[in-house]
């Protein structure tokens, strides 16, 4: 009789350890949660998540706890995550171009659509561009070209870094019209407009945000990365009708960890759609000039695996690359 009263009581015992962390795991988040911000400091992808963040730790009870880590295109924050416990405690804020295009044109040691989990994707990056200072002597995108043609080596552009889709852009430019320009990468949009304003670079492929100083007149665009022309400077041509093919569709996104548990996703995911719905956050999409852009992580894992055959193509056909630098899985 004691055997089988201790044989229940073990039973019980695991029974209700069992309930117990099935109601521990039903409480997250437990404590704060670190979101890496891939990007620099005072940059649109920092500004944009932390305006993000306000009502998304409402919904979630617990601070979002911010951490910039730019560098390498967004991958040195995507290679932390990589890293990171699958408990929805360490998530990254990072553009799609630093998970699809920037491993494909480098050697990354996480696995671009293997490692991550995808989040939720909020808004659209369409009209970044090619600028000049206002007092530059080219006064159009084809005038730009033909200098860049005759003195090979002289022009030197800055970039949000290697692999964005600013980067990307001018490859394939100097690809198509056989000129070679110097390309300096900073570790985000706002140094490399900064470094064009200061007289650094003769030229900058400039993230979203340039729109403040075109209006200014500090700047002047000479073609847009959007695939339609921009509403506020409609006057500026796109590459893709100049006949480049290519247009930046940068989604501006959040990741965690590969294998997060189902309802940690869930609540995630709920939490920064709640996040979209703020005030701060439309404010912050307003003046940063981001087109509003919903995808859930459903979505958001579709076009990301969508997107890396098409940018290994258009990499690939324009020379940038002869293959992926690294496999995606």
């Amino acid at each position: 009789m004691a055997k089988r009263w201790n044989w229940l009581g073990g039973f019980l015992l695991i029974v209700l350890m069992v309930l117990c962390a099935g109601e521990a795991r039903s409480e997250f988040p437990e404590r704060n949660i670190t979101l890496i911000v891939a990007w620099e400091a005072g940059g649109p992808v920092d500004l944009v998540t932390r305006a993000l963040a306000v009502g998304a730790e409402k919904h979630l009870g617990k601070p979002l706890v911010i951490e910039n880590k730019g560098g390498g295109g967004g991958t040195v924050g995507l290679s932390v995550i990589a890293n990171a416990a699958p408990d929805g405690y360490t998530l990254c804020a990072t553009p799609n171009v630093s998970v699809v295009d920037t491993p494909i044109m480098q050697k990354m040691t996480f696995r671009p659509l293997g490692s991550f989990s995808p989040i939720l994707g909020h808004s659209l990056a369409e009209h970044t561009a090619l600028l000049v200072k206002s007092d530059a002597p080219w006064k159009s995108f084809r005038e730009f070209i033909e200098y860049a043609k005759k003195n090979p080596g002289k022009i030197k552009y800055s970039s949000a870094g290697i692999g964005s889709g600013m980067h990307v852009a001018m490859e394939v430019i100097a690809r198509k019209e056989g000129v070679k320009w110097v390309h300096v990468p900073y570790k985000g949009a706002a140094p490399a407009t900064t470094a064009l304003l200061g007289g650094h670079v003769d030229a900058c492929s400039a993230g979203i945000g340039w729109q403040v100083h075109g209006k200014s007149g500090a700047v002047r665009a000479l073609a847009d990365h959007g695939k339609k022309r921009g509403p506020d400077f409609p006057e500026v041509p796109t590459l893709w009708e100049l006949g480049y093919g290519f247009s930046n569709e940068t989604i501006h996104a959040i990741v965690g960890p590969a294998g997060l548990p189902p309802d940690v996703m869930k609540k995630l995911e709920e939490a920064f759609r709640k996040g979209m719905e703020t005030p701060e956050f439309k404010t912050a999409q307003e003046k940063l000039y981001l087109t509003p852009a919903y995808y859930d992580s459903k979505a958001y894992g579709k076009h990301l695996k969508e997107r890396w055959p098409s940018m290994e193509k258009i990499l690939i056909d324009a020379g940038v690359v002869k293959e992926a630098a690294t496999k995606p899985e």
